[in-house]
């Protein structure tokens, strides 16, 4: 935001925690008092899946905002803090406002125990915080063009995610790679977060078995998997343990050495929440070719960047990654030329710049729309 803002921010948790040294820090049960006797012009909120997000909800429709949303599908993430609290009556609230007379009829299902994650998926839950926001932002124009059609009474618009990659010596990444045994002449594939089911790790290791018998490649798993999901396992089932690096959760700085180790991204994400993802932004603005799920909200990226792979069958999905990746991994120069036109699109379109103007532009039209009301 623009240095000449002043800012507070309330966080869940210990102020102490949080390292931000332009602002005012409080825990957010403070936000009422301080909002009361400093007057506020506006509320900012960011809001997703992660539970980490869950203590703002309560926050958005009482005092309307800008808000932010990182997920433009949030219902898995209200019916499981519903769920959690013992609250279906919130719930079917929330449905209802969300969904009308279809999000009544949910609720009432998923009361009696019939929810499922294809349920979640389907019906985002977002539509009342949207409608409660003096203005709301995404992070992609195809991604707000969607949200309007499902909420056309809000306020949308959308954001550039640029999110930084701290600088690592070469002397780091160099021992990475040699860690993870990519050396000359092998290709280094990764891929990072917290993997669930919707990374489609079990899709990325039957493609890369394939793929096992004609190329020389390494992989690094950066990040904590859904233990129930037994990734490692179907990896050495797969013949895969010599290849399959999987570190767990790893510090800022060695997270953004392997950003920068690897040769080829790979960022699935089926179902999807129309989110945009954090770790793809960063491969894009490092000139990383990356793989990613061929889903409509992402269609804005460049062709020439990506590889997108399609969702609606299983075995389509495993052979047209396989096919590919292994042109990626058959000839350098395509991935170098990939990851030229990723850097160069990044360049931009998603810069620090070009994210302070669309949050000065959002918090404008948000003030515009408040002192209209």
């Amino acid at each position: 935001l623009p240095p000449e803002w002043e800012i507070e921010l309330f966080v869940d948790g210990s102020p102490s925690d949080t390292q931000c040294s332009r602002a005012s820090v409080w825990p957010h049960g403070e936000c009422r008092q301080r909002a009361g006797a400093r007057a506020f012009d506006l509320h900012i909120y960011q809001v997703g899946n992660n539970p980490a997000h869950a203590y703002t909800l309560p926050y958005v429709r009482e005092t309307p905002g800008l808000l932010i949303l990182h997920d433009a599908v949030l219902h898995p993430a209200r019916v499981a803090a519903y769920i959690g609290a013992v609250d279906m009556p919130g719930y079917r609230a929330v449905a209802e406002a969300s969904e009308g007379a279809t999000g009544a009829a949910l609720a009432h299902l998923v009361a009696a125990g019939l929810g499922s994650p294809a349920v979640y998926w389907r019906f985002p839950l977002c539509a009342d915080l949207v409608r409660a926001s003096l203005r709301t932002a995404v992070h992609g124009n195809l991604l707000a063009r969607w949200l309007r059609a499902l909420v056309p009474e809000g306020e949308i618009g959308s954001i550039a995610h640029w999110r930084a990659v701290p600088e690592v010596s070469r002397q780091k990444i160099d021992a990475w790679r040699e860690r993870l045994g990519a050396g000359a002449g092998v290709a280094l594939l990764g891929s990072f977060g917290h993997f669930g089911a919707a990374h489609r790790l079990d899709v990325v290791l039957e493609a890369l078995a394939l793929l096992a018998p004609e190329y020389s490649f390494q992989v690094v798993m950066a990040g904590e998997a859904d233990p129930a999901l037994n990734l490692p396992q179907r990896a050495l089932a797969l013949g895969l343990g010599e290849r399959i690096h999987w570190t767990g959760t790893v510090g800022a700085s060695d997270f953004a050495a392997l950003l920068r180790a690897v040769d080829i991204g790979l960022n699935l994400r089926y179902p999807t929440a129309r989110s945009s993802s954090g770790t793809l932004q960063q491969l894009l603005q490092l000139g990383v070719p990356t793989a990613i799920s061929d889903l409509v909200h992402l269609r804005d990226l460049p062709d020439a960047a990506v590889l997108r792979i399609p969702v609606a069958d299983r075995s389509e999905e495993i052979e047209r990654l396989r096919i590919g990746l292994a042109r990626w991994l058959r000839a350098p120069r395509l991935r170098a030329d990939a990851g030229a036109a990723a850097a160069t699109w990044a360049a931009r379109e998603i810069t620090p710049e070009r994210m302070v103007e669309g949050y000065v532009e959002a918090v404008a039209q948000a003030l515009k729309r408040r002192d209209a009301a």
